[in-house]
């Protein structure tokens, strides 16, 4: 089967670059490299032999989930290290798998990169956990006929493709169900390819090189649209404009997974939330205040968002505004934060930070009671009794602007 390939790549240099990366990014190159280096040392094996373990490594790690999350951990490790050994043994130049850009609706990351959500234990389980019943069926019964789009779904399609390869071997996958996965990164488009034939699903699925925003098909064809395209603070990749896009495609009873996105803002002090000497994030800081909600990002709600158009191209979409009390002591302590909580499905949750996703996001540009000896042209001076219109930028590089609201001035 062949890739369909358009590619609409903006290339970025130098520390602009430098600047997107990940915090963790150093951590997943060094796996990556660890990675490399134990597969060129290890006893020579066949092909077929590495692929058998990569199938194996499949199976397992679906079928640990009933094992305790330490259990599943190891075993999505092992999974990882599996593809990892078919990865690396691709024809890929090395500059292409870790090439990282921006295309114009937000960054597209480097598979070098991407290849390690698969070791997200919570974000992976929640979605497999979401998505077997949509997909699978009993021994006796056939399924309907039912078409999922799995948009950015990266070099090893983690949230879909270990699932569809366990649920077959099982003999429990829909067998009227088509798949289609799409990426813009032709080096993770190829990958997701060699992995579909590896796991013998190339009758169902569908692999397209090309952004998810172009992708077209029959209004209400998607009855399935599978997304996780987004950073922690629900920034820099490019879900909301992905969803708008589909909107149109998906059929009237279709299902988005996840079923809901909330972005809210709350204030917090540093040291609260950051203790020098870390903190259960399984309990809440009481020390927070809830600002409220900016941003729903669901089925029902995603075209119903304003949006502005204004000079130069950019786009804003209008969120919620908040207001911050005036009656907070040492307001200048007090920091920004933008939480993320995601409802995969029913009773089915990824909960602040569980995910890479789902960590909170501070914005220190955002200065309450102060003005900060170094500041900036970019920084938000506020105070106590003002509110936060924020906004969502969809173009470039995507992410909320806060925006002032002066508070009334009594007579």
């Amino acid at each position: 089967m062949d890739i369909e390939i358009n590619t609409l790549p903006i290339g970025m240099e130098g520390a602009e670059q430098d600047s997107l990366y990940h915090p963790d990014l150093l951590q997943s190159l060094n796996q990556n490299l660890r990675q490399q280096l134990a597969t060129r040392n290890a006893p020579l094996i066949t092909l077929e032999q590495r692929q058998q373990q990569a199938r194996a490594a499949l199976t397992t790690a679906v079928s640990s989930r009933e094992l305790g999350r330490i259990a599943f951990s190891q075993e999505l490790n092992k999974c990882y290290d599996a593809l990892t050994a078919i990865y690396t043994s691709l024809d890929l130049p090395p500059e292409q798998r870790s090439l990282q850009y921006i295309n114009r609706h937000g960054l597209v990351m480097s598979p070098d990169y991407c290849i390690k959500t698969i070791t997200d234990t919570p974000r992976v389980g929640a979605f497999w956990q979401a998505l077997e019943p949509l997909i699978g069926v009993d021994t006796n019964t056939e399924g309907k006929a039912q078409h999922l789009v799995y948009p950015a779904c990266g070099p090893y399609a983690p949230l879909l493709l270990p699932l569809l390869y366990s649920l077959k071997q099982q003999e429990r996958l829909n067998p009227l169900l088509k798949v289609t996965l799409i990426d813009v990164h032709p080096a993770a488009a190829h990958t997701a390819l060699e992995l579909v034939n590896l796991c013998g699903l190339a009758d169902q699925v569908d692999v397209l090189c090309l952004d998810a925003c172009d992708y077209q098909a029959e209004p209400g064809s998607v009855n399935i649209l599978l997304l996780e395209s987004m950073q922690h603070g629900f920034g820099r990749e490019a879900h909301l404009s992905i969803c708008q896009h589909f909107e149109s495609l998906l059929a009237h009873d279709a299902i988005m997974v996840p079923e809901n996105i909330s972005i809210c803002a709350v204030l917090v002090k540093s040291a609260e939330e950051y203790p020098a000497e870390g903190r259960d994030t399984s309990i809440a800081n009481s020390g927070r205040i809830e600002l409220g909600s900016i941003l729903e990002v669901n089925r029902h709600n995603v075209l119903q968002l304003q949006t502005l158009e204004l000079d130069g191209g950019n786009c804003l979409v209008e969120c919620d505004q908040v207001r911050i009390p005036d009656n907070i002591v040492d307001a200048k302590d007090y920091i920004l934060l933008l939480t993320t909580r995601i409802k995969v499905a029913e009773n089915c949750w990824i909960e602040e930070y569980e995910s890479g996703i789902s960590h909170p996001l501070p914005d220190l540009s955002v200065c309450i009671g102060f003005t900060p000896n170094d500041y900036k042209s970019g920084d938000l001076l506020a105070k106590p009794g003002d509110s936060l219109k924020f906004y969502y930028r969809k173009l470039g590089l995507p992410g909320f602007l806060p925006t002032l609201v002066k508070s009334e001035v009594s007579s």
